[in-house]
């Protein structure tokens, strides 16, 4: 399950490994044709052209280079599967090409290939022993799949590398949220914000957990009061801070699942923005997803999925009340649907309402007896 954390690090890791061995060196005609096209803003000429000056080279080991390129090119069209052919296919003519990794293993993520991106990242990590950022996709990509331990150990190796990172720092803290307890992730948040004490993200979520882990309002008021004087009000979480401020003011969430059903639903006009909404979702834009998902169940409150998929962008966003309604929601049209019953119980637990998120699991557990991720949430509520 994606974390609101992921928002502020993913895009930062994303913009540093994405466009590693993207010199322009020179090459044959076609090949310069084709960088200067895409110098220009021209990606679907540059396109055409560095593929056929790839055909017009076949053989050649500057194609290594090429493919890279194109990969990257592809990327930036939006075309993540295509992306992933072409540095596979630059890795093929050259195995040990660092910054190809790299590229690779953020188009395999983007894929949902998760296992791929993790094996890619380590092998990138053991042809630079010194950079962190490896190590550090690796462990976001095991948050994602919410194996808290593997995420934990690869984001310690990578603040071995670069022990004051405090981007890092705070993804680690978020791992250990689910390892360590709420105490000890508190404790490197405020580390980091004594360390660096303009660095929002970690403001953010020490008001997030005192609200919601600790249910300790006093406390998220004041640190959420302290973020957005340092974020001055701005970035993507500032709406979502000053609605929990008056949220705690009036006592309760002040937030409530609203949409309009429609007179008969439409599933093909609910499919195209679901779609919307899910292009919007794997560039971490939650905001935008969770508006082009409300728009899909209006065309049609029958799609589960949809109603899933909000829960998620809700979550994601650590807007809980939200994310639980649309989990319940996506529960009642499907009884059955296991995942979206356990993260209906994740949630609740993050609202500190533990009876109803071990009835949630008790029926996950009877519909799906090895399902791990509800056995450890059970085990750790219980505790």
């Amino acid at each position: 399950m994606k974390k609101n954390w992921l928002h502020w690090i993913m895009p930062a890791l994303l913009i540093s490994a994405l466009f590693f061995g993207c010199e322009r060196k020179p090459g044959e005609k076609l090949y310069h044709e084709a960088l200067a096209a895409w110098n220009n803003g021209n990606l679907v000429r540059a396109r055409a052209l560095l593929e056929k000056s790839i055909r017009r080279r076949a053989g050649s080991a500057e194609n290594a280079e090429a493919y890279n390129r194109l990969g990257v090119l592809l990327w930036e069209m939006g075309n993540s599967k295509d992306a992933v052919e072409a540095f596979n296919e630059s890795i093929r003519m050259d195995a040990g090409q660092y910054d190809v990794l790299c590229n690779l293993g953020v188009a395999l993520s983007v894929q949902n290939d998760f296992t791929a991106a993790e094996r890619t990242f380590r092998e990138a990590s053991l042809i630079k022993p010194g950079d962190p950022r490896p190590l550090a996709f690796a462990g976001v990509l095991y948050a994602k799949n919410q194996r808290w331990d593997e995420a934990a150990n690869n984001l310690n190796r990578a603040l071995g590398r670069t022990p004051n990172d405090s981007c890092l720092q705070t993804a680690l803290a978020l791992a250990e949220l689910h390892t360590a307890g709420a105490e000890a992730a508190l404790k490197r948040l405020q580390a980091v914000a004594k360390q660096n004490p303009g660095y929002a993200p970690a403001l953010f979520n020490i008001a997030s957990i005192y609200q919601y882990w600790l249910k300790n309002q006093p406390e998220a008021k004041r640190w959420f009061e302290l973020y957005l004087r340092k974020a001055s009000g701005t970035d993507a979480f500032a709406e979502q801070a000053r609605a929990r401020l008056q949220a705690i003011a009036a006592g309760n969430s002040g937030e409530k699942l609203a949409f309009t059903p429609p007179h008969s639903p439409n599933r093909i006009n609910a499919g195209k923005n679901f779609e919307k909404a899910l292009a919007y979702q794997k560039k971490n834009d939650f905001e935008n997803a969770i508006r082009w998902y409300i728009r899909a169940v209006e065309e049609d409150d029958t799609y589960e999925q949809a109603f899933y998929n909000l829960g998620l962008s809700y979550y994601a966003a650590n807007r809980m009340e939200l994310a639980a309604e649309a989990f319940a929601h996506a529960v009642q049209l499907n009884p059955s649907f296991t995942g979206a019953r356990y993260n209906s119980a994740l949630a609740e637990y993050r609202l500190g309402h533990n009876d109803r998120a071990l009835r949630e699991l008790e029926i996950v557990l009877t519909q799906q007896p090895g399902y791990q991720p509800a056995r450890n949430l059970q085990t750790r509520i219980r505790k």
